[in-house]
């Protein structure tokens, strides 16, 4: 018994002290490690998977594109201006102005995060005019709408793999935006009804499609 409480006087002197100090503080650090929850986007992922469609195109045997899409509704503008303002610290003030600016944009647009791959790389060619592929938006009663503009995303792409993680080296990242109407007139709201974006040319076609909440 003696000899016990020697060995812990020992332990808590000099080196011994500064070696369990330590492991207190490590062990205290990893538990309160595991009870916080950093800006991981749970939510945002959730939104990102609702949201988003992927297809490979093919031409014959041989694929010619692989595509993903990500709807940018409401629901997944505020998942990300969440995820987005956690990530970056945003103060609330900054943070509010973020999610005007996207529902300005969602008011305004239907638009889409769009990735592309082509094996050929001089087919990736969505923001060219004279592209090989066309890209319509179509809602379930068939109406089409064409897009305003289709733009190269540019920035940090480790940033935006974090954010769109289908988004790999050998892509090209795009902003797709069509208006809220058809050619016809009619109004196109993925979230309220079931739409399709329709990517096709001479090498195939491709078809991304959300169904209506349910």
């Amino acid at each position: 018994m003696m000899r016990y409480k020697s060995g812990f006087r020992t332990l808590l002197s000099g080196r011994g002290l500064s070696k369990a100090l330590c492991l207190l503080f490590f062990l205290a650090l990893m538990a309160g490690c595991a009870g916080v929850k950093g800006p991981t986007g749970a939510g945002y992922f959730k939104s990102l998977d609702r949201w988003s469609r992927g297809q490979k195109v093919y031409q014959g045997f041989e694929s010619r594109l692989y595509v993903n899409a990500t709807c940018k509704t409401m629901d997944f503008r505020k998942a990300y201006v969440e995820r987005y303002s956690a990530s970056y610290g945003l103060s609330p003030e900054h943070a509010s102005a973020l999610m005007e600016r996207e529902a300005e944009q969602a008011e305004a647009y239907n638009e889409f995060f769009f990735s592309a791959y082509t094996p050929d790389g001089s087919l990736n060619d969505f923001d060219e005019k004279g592209s090989v592929w066309q890209i319509y938006l179509e809602d379930a009663a068939g109406n089409r709408a064409r897009p305003i503009s289709i733009s190269k995303v540019e920035g940090s792409e480790p940033v935006i793999r974090e954010f769109f993680p289908y988004f790999d080296l050998w892509s090209k990242a795009y902003l797709v935006r069509f208006p809220k109407f058809a050619d016809s007139g009619s109004e196109i709201d993925p979230e309220k009804a079931g739409v399709k974006l329709i990517v096709t040319g001479v090498m195939g076609k491709g078809e991304l499609e959300w169904l209506p909440a349910q």
